[in-house]
């Protein structure tokens, strides 16, 4: 198959996505939007869900080539690490709290998209991990890895109890510094 073509699906139903939400979206509603027939889509993905899955982990990986990008204009590890969580949650939490749309694709609830989101998130805390390699303050005492995981997991969980996006900064901006002083 034509991966030009497969992209160009992806990222249209993502804009689908964010614009309806995963129930309101048919196959129909995604062949249209990207300009083939609704048996031209069936080519490329079996079912709705195969193309909302393709969808989360297309979003993580523009993302993560956003962080990469920016990661120069930052000094510190906590700065850049602050950056990736600014780019990953923070700067669209408020459109997040308010658009249940948006929020399948960030946090989706859904068990059949829980493998997309987790490879997304593996991505996130590779990059981590590789920033908290090249910390000054790094040590043995928890692998890179463990703890980009560990930092992952909170602010999965922060996003769940966090009310705005400055309350989510402040508690990652606090886990962060937790983070370089244990380490």
């Amino acid at each position: 198959m034509d991966d030009k073509k497969n992209l160009h699906i992806v990222a249209t139903a993502l804009e689908v996505f964010f614009k309806y939400g995963y129930k309101r979206v048919s196959m129909n509603d995604i062949a249209e939007a990207a300009g083939i027939s609704r048996a031209g889509l069936y080519l490329y993905f079996k079912n709705k869900e195969e193309i909302f899955n393709a969808a989360i982990v297309h979003h993580g990986d523009i993302l993560i080539e956003e962080i990469k990008k920016g990661l120069l204009l930052h000094n510190t590890t906590e700065e850049k690490m602050l950056y990736a969580f600014e780019v990953w949650a923070i700067r669209n939490f408020d459109v997040s709290q308010q658009s249940p749309e948006y929020k399948e694709i960030t946090d989706s609830s859904y068990q059949f998209a829980r493998e997309a989101l987790d490879t997304s998130y593996a991505k996130l805390e590779a990059l981590l991990a590789s920033l908290l390699e090249l910390s000054p303050a790094a040590s043995n005492r928890i692998p890179p890895m463990r703890l980009a995981h560990l930092i992952t997991g909170a602010l999965r969980g922060y996003k769940s109890v966090a009310n705005s996006s400055d309350e989510l900064r402040h508690l990652i901006q606090d886990l962060l510094r937790i983070v370089s002083a244990g380490q």
